[in-house]
């Protein structure tokens, strides 16, 4: 799921009660205030009795729906209020409790036009009817101030979640991330290693009947190489990589040498920065490995150097069969170099196969 997705969910679910919604309810205790003095009849209160329970119906139903779809909802509120407007009540509470409700309507655009209308309406409804000013100039007073509340509470809330799916969108990807980078790292590391090891098993095997001496020697050799690879497979996996260019050069040499490949090395390293001497490491790894695999080549030739002012190239050739295709192995070595700010060129035919890496990875 993209990122804009989770967001775009986020905003639209119903907001939880908060505390200063709740606050707003305490404004129906001013619908009573005017019969604290006198007594109103029976059916003035039966009128505020089923008009508050009607209320609060709606109220509570408005948190379980979407701030889309809270229009109905602030209409009816406002719709109650009028309707008690000659019941001898302090009616106009209703706008206020209107105008909270309405300004966690979404879009924001909407609740802002929803609030303003709302004390448009109650503006008119009190030159119409001719009342005096006091009888509506508070309830547009607190109207604007309820709307104004619920706005920025509920443009903090989708904030709030926007935040969370946003965090949650990074934990997604960092895992998947990681995931990718221990599977390129096993691939390279891997790959390397496993073909020495069947380079050197099968020359021991040759050598065993005719020479167990050096056949032993080779052996030797598996198992060292054997448990170097185990230590450098829990450093893929723990992130720690410690890869150096010339311990990788040595070997390179080694399997190329195993694979019975004549190979010459020419080699000017300075100072590089870790990040290029990593990267640099494992392109050169893999490029190895794909000449000893796949290449079928009886010379390879590489070339590595690093300056202040060219960075530090990498160029490996064999005389191969060519073909090299863009698989898995190709793709991590484009990206690490592209990681560490270069590039890999590759150029691949019947003569041969070339791969370029350039990296601006010197040190000062």
């Amino acid at each position: 799921m993209a990122i804009d997705d989770t967001l775009g969910e986020a905003t639209g679910r119903p907001r939880s009660p908060q505390l200063a919604d709740l606050l707003w309810l305490s404004f129906l205790a001013l619908y009573l205030t005017p019969w604290l003095t006198s007594a109103p009849p029976p059916r003035n209160w039966a009128a505020a009795g089923c008009g508050t329970l009607l209320f609060l119906v709606i109220f509570l139903h408005s948190y379980f729906v979407s701030p889309r779809k809270l229009l109905p909802h602030v209409l009816l509120t406002a719709a109650i209020g009028f309707g008690l407007a000659g019941f001898g009540g302090v009616w106009n509470v209703f706008n206020v409790l209107a105008a909270a409700i309405a300004g966690r309507l979404q879009p924001r655009r909407t609740a802002i036009m929803v609030a303003v209308l709302l004390q448009l309406t109650l503006i008119g409804f009190g030159l119409f009817s001719r009342m005096t000013p006091i009888a509506w100039v508070s309830g547009v007073y607190f109207g604007v101030l309820a709307a104004g509340t619920t706005l920025l509470l509920t443009e903090l809330d989708r904030r709030n979640r926007q935040l969370q799916a946003a965090q949650g969108e990074i934990r997604r990807l960092t895992v998947a991330a990681e995931r990718e980078r221990i599977a390129h790292d096993l691939h390279d590391l891997l790959g390397r290693s496993l073909t020495a090891i069947a380079l050197k098993a099968n020359l021991a095997r040759r050598l065993v009947s005719r020479k167990p001496g050096e056949a032993e020697q080779e052996m030797a050799e598996v198992e060292a190489a054997a448990r170097e690879t185990l230590v450098e497979v829990r450093g893929a996996v723990s992130g720690i990589t410690g890869q150096t260019l010339a311990a990788e050069l040595e070997r390179a040499q080694a399997m190329l040498g195993t694979a019975g490949i004549e190979t010459s090395v020419s080699a000017d390293v300075g100072p590089v920065n870790e990040a290029a001497e990593a990267a640099v490491s494992m392109v050169l790894r893999e490029a190895v490995t794909n000449v000893v695999r796949h290449a079928g080549a009886g010379r390879c030739a590489i070339d590595l150097k690093a300056s202040r002012v060219d960075g530090v190239i990498l160029v490996v050739t064999d005389d191969g069969a060519g073909g090299l295709s863009e698989g898995f192995g190709v793709s991590g070595m484009r990206r690490r170099a592209r990681a560490a700010g270069g590039e890999v060129a590759i150029d691949s035919g019947p003569a041969g196969t070339t791969v370029k890496v350039r990296l601006p990875g010197s040190a000062e």
